[in-house]
């Protein structure tokens, strides 16, 4: 039995992934969608990206609150790409896409200028060994890549529970100095005027379970 097929017998969310119309899987031709979002959508609404939001719950409720902007999903896991795409369904609405690739992966995804909002909420920090920092998400070659796909006065909003992450990330932007911070937070619940309970991820309503901060800023291009 050859390797792909041993894969899709362990796993059965592959060929759920593999099959659905709303999932571009980057082994297939999420590469080839450079170029062609607004072909995808129909329309030329202004793309919405979300990085790894755990299971959905968040990517689910801005489908809803804003039926004329595109939405998509980026996720490396099958079976959580495939679970958010159900959840994004039972909106009753098409304004999305899912693509199986790593976030990183986004000057292969998306032309110059075309993404309005990006969402990186509670990345994993790679912060057990010192050699895992290489693997964390926001590098400087993410960190200028995104800049160069997103539109001019639009934003980038991460959120992180871990604060070494945090800090460590505001210091790499700093470091480039592309991006504009508007608001830079600590305790994001307690300190960010317009926190929006109505629209918390899983991992948040974990932690302010625990009296967790969240640390939260928000780039502009």
């Amino acid at each position: 039995m050859l390797s792909s097929e041993k894969n899709k017998k362990n796993n059965a969310y592959i060929q759920k992934v593999e099959d659905h119309p709303k999932i571009i899987n980057q082994e297939v031709n999420a590469f080839e969608m450079h170029w062609k979002w607004s072909e995808l959508f129909w329309n030329d609404n202004d793309i919405v990206l979300e990085i790894w939001t755990w299971l959905g719950s968040f990517f689910a409720s801005q489908i809803k609150e804003y039926p004329n902007k595109n939405f998509i999903w980026k996720d490396i896991r099958f079976k959580r790409i495939y679970n958010t795409v159900i959840k994004a369904e039972e909106t009753w609405l098409d304004n999305f896409m899912l693509v199986k690739t790593k976030g990183e992966n986004i000057d292969k995804v998306f032309n110059d200028g075309e993404l309005s909002l990006t969402y990186v909420f509670f990345p994993d920090p790679w912060a057990k060994k010192k050699s895992q920092i290489d693997n964390r998400l926001f590098s400087k070659k993410f960190i200028i890549d995104l800049y160069n796909k997103t539109k001019v006065w639009w934003k980038l909003i991460f959120k992180t529970d871990h604060l070494e992450y945090f800090n460590t990330t505001i210091n790499l932007f700093k470091e480039i100095w592309l991006w504009k911070i508007n608001i830079e937070s600590r305790d994001y619940e307690n300190e960010v005027e317009n926190f929006d309970k109505q629209n918390m991820t899983e991992f948040e309503h974990i932690f302010r379970e625990y009296k967790m901060k969240i640390n939260y800023v928000e780039f502009e291009k």
